[in-house]
């Protein structure tokens, strides 16, 4: 009974702390995609993104140090990694309508995105060790043993739970806004993160942490897709309420933080 009591005060605590969190919480909300506040946002710099002046001033950007001292590093050495990282890409040149893909590929990706090792731990680092984020995936295709549809990732079991199989969940026109040459995925990820996981402990800093943790998975996913000849694409054009709903989140304790489209090319990248 003084275990209960204990946890039950400890969860009291937690909640207060998290619910001091205001800064972080107010900027996810107002930072959320719409379908109109893509449309309208497209519409408006359309005209800037086409100026051929523009595209030159933003190609490449980065810092230079014309008058400092400057050291050339070494080639890069070549091994298994390296050659992942020579090789990743992110944009599908020639797409695949065939988005079928092995169910061990499946079980590789979501275990990569943050499954458990062999030392029983997270693949991904996370702040205090709190692991806030949470994984859900849509398969869209058919298995023996995996029907297609929206699916949650349990990393502790490395098992995966239907949660919606209906025709809503594969018309991606009805959650993403641009997906040009991605129209056949064979599987999307959605990076969703529970806030308060987190914040008790480090309160709105937590939100930076949270957004490191969840690029480490999208960059695992990624290194992982590279592997077997799929290409990774983290898509910031989602209509947040629409995949939030689909999701069955609040919106506010849990909210969608990335996305992820893997999907097969023509164009081999190994």
């Amino acid at each position: 009974m003084e275990n209960f009591k204990s946890m039950m005060m400890s969860n009291e605590y937690a909640h207060r702390l998290s619910s001091k969190c205001v800064l972080s919480q107010t900027y996810h909300q107002n930072t959320k995609h719409s379908h109109q506040y893509l449309m309208r946002n497209m519409y408006q710099s359309r005209v800037l993104l086409n100026s051929p002046n523009f595209l030159k001033a933003t190609q490449k950007p980065e810092r230079y140090f014309p008058t400092q001292q400057r050291f050339r590093l070494n080639a890069h050495s070549t091994c298994l990694l390296t050659e992942y990282l020579d090789k990743r890409r992110s944009q599908v040149l020639n797409p695949d309508k065939d988005a079928f893909i092995d169910l061990n590929v499946i079980s590789d990706l979501f275990w990569a995105a943050y499954g458990q090792n062999s030392q029983n731990k997270r693949v991904v680092p996370s702040a205090g060790a709190l692991y806030p984020l949470e994984i859900y995936g849509i398969v869209f295709n058919d298995y023996e043993n995996l029907k297609k549809g929206l699916y949650h990732y349990n990393p502790s079991t490395h098992a995966l739970s239907l949660l919606d199989n209906r025709a809503h969940v594969f018309d991606i026109s009805k959650y993403i806004l641009r997906y040009q040459n991605m129209e056949h995925p064979s599987i999307i990820f959605f990076i969703t993160a529970v806030f308060s996981r987190a914040t008790f402990k480090y309160d709105d800093r937590a939100y930076r942490y949270i957004l490191l943790e969840a690029g480490a998975v999208a960059q695992n996913i990624a290194l992982m897709a590279t592997h077997y000849n799929l290409v990774s694409t983290s898509i910031g054009g989602t209509d947040d309420f629409k995949v939030e709903e689909m999701l069955k989140i609040d919106g506010h304790h849990e909210s969608i933080v990335d996305c992820v489209f893997i999907t097969k090319d023509r164009e081999a990248v190994l």
